[in-house]
């Protein structure tokens, strides 16, 4: 049996913590004195009639992190605390939580390797402007397109290149060609093998991760036809710098593949800093390969992504 005390710290209880009502109002509800409950707040937590959990975020983040960390393999993990699990809003998370890394990494003579699309349009927005010297910003693939969907590719650089004070190399070209000879010939100019040697020595590199969805901004774009589609959405479990891949990490559909203009995956393997950025319910497949096949060996991903891909 409970006594009158405990019945009544309960109601206490509930008006404070449920409510929100002061403990002045409590006490003229109740006709008790405002010290009355006080102590009666107290012994409701005493009795273990309520329990206070407080749910920080530095320490979920951290634990997520090492976890994550551990299980692939990683160099370093950053998870973003999005309030929601929405792609949209995670994505905002996401260049938030890049642009506050990369502020921390960032170092005079490095050369920045960037991708491009929403989530890296994020990070561009977020970046914090850092007193560096002698700063390369390189495209890692073709941005121009003739659709109405906006890769964002200029922007982006703009936005790095005012940052750091840096020197850019952008790409105006098509990321996927109409044939492998037209891209091969584009190739051969000086200034474009520039750029692609550029790419190489790229020490950091940022990129997102694409499924293989009618989302897909390559796909919205017209880069990639009916018939390819169809033939990734059986084969492919998704796209880093518009290089398909399949869940054992290889490339699906060489002719495509090779008339993509823009970094290899094999090259994003061997950077100093290859920096994923990436997370929502429809990459985490996708993201799971990625890292299982070391195409990164730094993440950026929210705290829902992280445990889904813990679970995996």
């Amino acid at each position: 049996m409970y006594e009158d005390k405990d019945l009544l710290s309960i109601d206490v209880a509930k008006m404070y913590y449920e409510l929100d009502k002061n403990q002045n109002d409590i006490a003229k509800a109740l006709n008790i004195s405002r010290p009355t409950v006080s102590k009666l707040l107290k012994h409701a937590k005493e009795k273990k009639f309520v329990n206070i959990v407080i749910h920080d975020p530095r320490d979920q983040s951290s634990n997520l992190e090492a976890s994550t960390q551990k299980k692939y393999g990683l160099d370093t993990v950053r998870i973003a605390f999005a309030p929601m699990d929405e792609e949209k809003e995670i994505k905002k998370y996401l260049g938030k939580t890049t642009a506050e890394y990369l502020n921390d990494i960032i170092k005079d003579g490095d050369i920045i390797g960037v991708s491009w699309g929403n989530t890296l349009y994020e990070v561009a927005k977020a970046l914090q402007s850092k007193d560096v010297k002698g700063i390369e910003v390189i495209q890692l693939k073709g941005g121009m397109s003739y659709s109405h969907n906006e890769t964002h590719d200029n922007d982006i650089m703009h936005r790095f290149t005012d940052a750091y004070k840096a020197f850019g190399q952008f790409m105006p070209l098509p990321v996927i060609f109409d044939s492998i000879e037209l891209k091969n010939l584009i190739a051969m100019d000086r200034h474009i093998a520039h750029v692609l040697k550029q790419m190489n020595r790229a020490n950091i590199a940022l990129y997102t991760i694409g499924p293989v969805s009618t989302d897909s901004l390559l796909y919205k774009m017209n880069y990639i036809n009916e018939g390819e589609f169809e033939q990734l959405q059986k084969q492919a479990v998704g796209e880093i710098c518009s290089r398909f891949f399949d869940h054992n990490g290889h490339i699906c559909n060489e002719q495509l593949n090779t008339r993509t203009f823009g970094i290899e995956l094999d090259d994003l393997k061997k950077k100093e800093k290859a920096i994923l950025i990436a997370g929502g319910e429809s990459k985490v497949n996708a993201i799971h390969t990625a890292l299982s096949y070391n195409m990164a060996n730094t993440l950026v991903t929210d705290r829902f992504t992280a445990k889904k891909l813990l679970n995996l």
